[in-house]
């Protein structure tokens, strides 16, 4: 299947998986090589990324860099071999306790991923890392909330941020990796940027006008459904009371993604009850 590619910019472009949950992954393309922000989950659809990169980046692909250390992100990357990979230290950490058996129990249900390896970065970075190659720099931060392992990939001349699952159609919190309050505080930080384009994690690309409100719209989507679980469980309220509340009552979209903004939806509610009634917030 054929996967869509989007430019952002002059020499930006984002790839979108057409198999799983439209994810995406960039490329950035200076006259020293290009810059490969993330992957897609399967081989067939990351070798269409390699295709089009021998055709627009001749001198090659001289770095990987991992947003997130989630499968759908990093499976592809045992196939830029030349590459050097990059990640936060978190994101290589989960990689070496969860990475292997995790694609293990993965390869039992599709096949394609019989050939993906776990690759593991070599260069990490704590708070942040500069690429400057050719005529582009990219800032890659630290920004968790979603995982401790999330990091941003600005794009400096181009205004494009890569913002990884730190923006989704709807924030993800439903993981016992996820922190409610850092999510908030890096959603706060993508203020800071002069941005034109922001690419989702998954999902449409936000342009120009829709890249402020879309970062307030997920802060308030947070700060909405914290006050709803703490209220409901104040009020002696049930899961089932819960789960009524339909994400669009959050001015959020169910269409995005196929509609599985509405199951995020549900496990972001339940996974903040649960956390609340054994005291962890």
């Amino acid at each position: 299947m054929t996967i869509t590619r989007t430019r952002v910019a002059d020499d930006t472009w984002v790839f979108t998986s057409a198999l799983y949950a439209e994810v995406n992954a960039g490329l950035v393309v200076s006259q020293e090589g290009g810059i490969l922000i993330d992957t897609l989950p399967f081989p067939s659809e990351t070798k269409q990324i390699i295709d089009f990169a021998k055709q627009h980046c001749p001198a090659g692909i001289r770095f990987l860099i991992n947003t997130i250390s989630h499968a759908d992100h990093v499976y592809g990357s045992c196939l830029f071999p030349e590459a050097e990979l990059i990640a936060h230290e978190r994101a290589r950490d989960l990689l070496v306790r969860y990475g292997r058996r995790a694609l293990e129990e993965a390869r039992e249900h599709t096949n394609e991923l019989l050939k993906v390896e776990i690759r593991l970065p070599k260069i990490v970075f704590n708070e942040g890392s500069v690429i400057r190659l050719g005529d582009k720099t990219v800032h890659v931060m630290h920004a968790p909330g979603p995982g401790p392992d999330v990091c941003v990939v600005h794009v400096r001349e181009e205004k494009v941020l890569f913002a990884s699952d730190l923006m989704m159609p709807v924030p993800v919190i439903a993981s016992p990796f996820a922190d409610i309050d850092k999510f908030k505080q890096s959603l706060h930080s993508l203020h800071e940027f002069n941005l034109e384009t922001i690419v989702q994690g998954h999902g449409d690309i936000l342009l120009r006008g829709e890249v402020t409100p879309s970062i307030e719209e997920s802060i308030k989507y947070l700060d909405d459904i914290q006050f709803l679980v703490n209220r409901l469980i104040a009020e002696g309220s049930t899961k089932k009371e819960l789960l009524s509340n339909d994400i669009e009552q959050f001015g959020r979209n169910r269409i995005p993604l196929g509609g599985l903004v509405q199951n995020f939806h549900q496990a972001n509610l339940l996974f903040l009850w649960e956390k609340a009634v054994a005291g962890g917030g």
